[in-house]
């Protein structure tokens, strides 16, 4: 039997990784057209520091990823994240997040009313919800978050908490985002209680009978934000998988970096990309990787699938991601290079001349600009081709501890869409991940992009690391200059879930299932963005391929 994988992000590696494994007499081959795998998935290190140019963790409730860890026998690198108070920046002013909230929704009087962020009236507003009735959805049953929660918590509760929230999740409008595709539970929460503010109160006095995780809870300024539906553990359930690894929590909370399991995300000290460099590693002997190649075309022929293969340079399935090292008053900039690249270097190790030109099964792991190529005279595809994707810029920055003169309170803050600035988070990485930076010195992750906002694809890495220490100064109200900046253009990357999306993924796996016989498709256009995403979708094909006759 031979198996053609597409794609070799983490979705597509564990595919083959788990695939290969469990039926070690069949000929896998996997493509990626960049000339490294891992995807978005980018480690670097810069000096003494382990610095993250794309997702910096993972949700630690959707267990596929942890399992995944150790089982490539990196348990004992696991830390999670520092916990702290987060913040919210308005137009001037610094708010710390309302106690008590899921999600940014209240679901106790007295921190929401003590709350500096929302206006009297915009509290007012908020608890009139108490009365409303359930929205009235479309007819497949969606609704986009932002009108939903206009809805039910009013205009000002949007702009201050609600949108900062959530909109940084997928980088989108948030009025067009689909509310069914990625956080269902709300919907399910509305309509069994008959609003919001009734049905987060129930979720706070029980998570398990609301069907509401902890992992729901609170404020996170980046990386995979909880999706209250599928692949969230319950409280309970979480806790007897983790009672599972007694010694492996005992080691975290032994290491730099780690609260004892009390935060929500996890990393590795190696970084994330450690996890791509380990299952490369120890891919089984049957999985051929290759880098630099572009799959051209994928042709259904008489119950086999023909597989154009050309030699490519290009980036990685259908978006751009370019990193750059800016030179700054006191790094030396080509050390810092030549340290952070050497990490990327391992996938030309693995490559074969040669690829089989067909193959029974196909397996696509690619973000969704990617179907523009295959299958182009086949409408039932368009969804995928047409289907939006946002652009982001990061921008990591260190400074001196000793003359870094901001005031460094939490784990970072959120911006609000309406205040002027391109920003839209930042993170404090030497408070929440303090085992990527050196004791005596404060690392800053700037987010840039808002829709309708064009300078991450239109400035140059300088441009965009000028802008954000700029920007940051202003909001975070300090004058250091950075020792160093790291920039990463991620243009066209994040698939955007809009209205209709569940319904428009439903209609393409139907028209797959009836026209493209052992055609499977997995990845970000499907069910959902974050790593452990892409990791359970992964595993779950390779058990249904097991388990069929």
């Amino acid at each position: 039997m031979n198996v053609t994988i597409v794609g070799g992000g983490l979705t597509g590696l564990t595919a083959a990784y788990y695939l290969g494994h469990a039926k070690p007499e069949w000929n896998i081959t996997l493509y990626e057209q960049a000339p490294r795998f891992g995807g978005k998935i980018q480690t670097q290190r810069v000096d003494d520091f382990v610095v993250e140019l794309g997702p910096d963790s993972y949700l630690g409730r959707k267990t596929e990823m942890t399992d995944l860890v150790h089982d490539l026998g990196l348990g004992d690198t696991l830390v999670s994240n520092e916990t702290g108070q987060a913040f919210v920046y308005d137009e001037g002013s610094i708010h710390p997040i309302p106690g008590g909230s899921i999600m940014g929704i209240p679901t106790e009087m007295m921190p929401f009313v003590k709350a500096t962020l929302i206006s009297w009236s915009g509290k007012l507003r908020a608890g009139l919800d108490y009365f409303k009735k359930p929205y009235e959805l479309d007819e497949n049953g969606d609704v986009s978050i932002g009108h939903f929660f206009q809805y039910h918590l009013g205009q000002e509760m949007m702009d201050k908490l609600i949108e900062p929230l959530l909109a940084g999740i997928y980088g989108g409008d948030i009025y067009k985002i689909s509310l069914l595709s990625t956080f269902p539970h709300f919907i399910q929460v509305e309509q069994k209680y008959g609003n919001m503010v009734k049905g987060m109160m129930a979720a706070k006095m029980g998570h398990s009978k609301a069907g509401v995780s902890k992992a729901a809870k609170g404020a996170v300024a980046e990386g995979d934000m909880p999706r209250a539906g599928k692949g969230i553990m319950t409280d309970r359930q979480f806790e007897s998988h983790e009672a599972k690894s007694t010694k492996a929590q005992a080691d975290m909370a032994s290491r730099k970096g780690t609260a004892a399991q009390s935060g929500m995300f996890r990393q590795l000290t190696g970084g994330l990309e450690s996890v791509i460099t380990a299952i490369v590693d120890v891919m089984p002997s049957n999985v051929h990787l290759h880098t630099g190649t572009l799959v051209s075309n994928i042709r259904y022929v008489e119950g086999m699938y023909a597989i154009d293969v050309e030699n490519s340079g290009n980036d990685a399935c259908g978006c751009q991601s370019h990193s750059k090292s800016i030179r700054t008053a006191s790094i030396n900039a080509e050390n810092s290079v030549e340290a952070s690249d050497s990490t990327t270097d391992f996938a030309i190790e693995v490559l074969l001349d040669k690829a089989p030109a067909m193959a029974d099964h196909v397996i696509i792991a690619t973000p969704p600009a990617t179907y523009t190529q295959w299958f182009k005279d086949d409408p039932g595809f368009d969804f995928l081709r047409s289907m939006e994707q946002s652009s982001c810029a990061i921008a990591i920055m260190a400074f001196d501890k000793s003359t870094f003169d901001g005031d460094l309170k939490g784990s970072g803050l959120l911006i609000t869409r309406k205040t002027d600035t391109p920003l839209t988070a930042c993170t404090i990485l030497n408070q929440k991940w303090p085992q990527t930076t050196p004791d005596d010195k404060v690392v800053l992750r700037v987010f840039i992009g808002k829709p309708g906002n064009d300078v991450v694809e239109q400035y140059s890495d300088e441009e965009l690391s000028e802008l954000a220490v700029e920007e940051i100064q202003h909001i975070m109200r300090f004058s250091a200059k950075p020792e160093w900046v790291r920039i990463n253009r991620l243009i066209h990357c994040m698939p955007q879930y809009n209205v209709g999306h569940r319904a428009g993924i439903k209609a393409v796996r139907e028209h797959v299932a009836a026209n493209y016989p052992n055609l499977h498709l997995i990845g970000t256009p499907f069910d959902g963005i974050g790593i452990p995403d892409g990791v359970k979708q992964a595993k779950e094909l390779v058990q249904t391929l097991v388990n069929e006759k």
